[in-house]
């Protein structure tokens, strides 16, 4: 199988300049929802975010550059900022990929969800699996995943408490899981 290329290759500066603004005003965003975060910092994240979005974008997946860019230098910045908090509070923070490179090399890697879509072949039971979900759950989750957003802001848009928004997706993700677990083992789904 051949390796897509990417869209745009590192000879071409000129994207990271015609961006720049875009990452400035998702900064400026980011900023004005939480203050304590640093500008520069943001800036250079959504940077970062960018180098990474022009080298892993494929326009063969069907999605325009920007959408896909903008989601990668926001979640870039919420990434640092979280890094950044967590290492100002003394907290250590474990490197998700080192975690899971050394679980699959053990074989004790979990079936959760998130590794389960991972596979190429489970995508297709992620969405049969999203069409068992209640309106609300589905909601629930695509405010959290697509949006990025905390129960906290779920909460205050679906006006509920935050402790059942956090509820409701835990039950959706717990559903998820047990769907797509009986499918890969090839039981029966009801």
């Amino acid at each position: 199988m051949d390796n897509p290329q990417p869209a745009f290759s590192p000879d071409q500066p000129h994207l990271s300049a015609l961006y720049g603004g875009w990452i400035k005003r998702t900064a400026l965003l980011l900023k004005s929802r939480m203050p304590w975060a640093e500008l520069d910092e943001l800036l250079q994240w959504g940077a970062i975010g960018m180098l990474e979005a022009m080298s892993r974008f494929d326009r063969a997946h069907g999605v325009a550059f920007e959408a896909f860019a903008a989601r990668r230098i926001r979640g870039a910045m919420i990434d640092g900022l979280r890094r950044d908090g967590a290492q100002r509070r003394g907290e250590f923070m474990l490197d998700a990929d080192k975690v899971d490179t050394a679980a699959f090399m053990d074989g004790t890697s979990p079936d959760d969800p998130l590794a389960l879509l991972l596979r190429a072949d489970a995508r297709h039971l992620l969405v049969e699996a999203l069409k068992t979900l209640t309106a609300l759950e589905y909601q629930v989750l695509a405010l959290h995943f697509y949006d990025e957003m905390n129960n906290r802001e779920i909460a205050a848009i679906l006006d509920m408490s935050e402790g059942y928004a956090s509820r409701i997706r835990k039950r959706a993700l717990e559903s998820l899981a047990i769907y797509m677990n009986t499918a890969l083992k090839g039981e029966t789904v009801s």
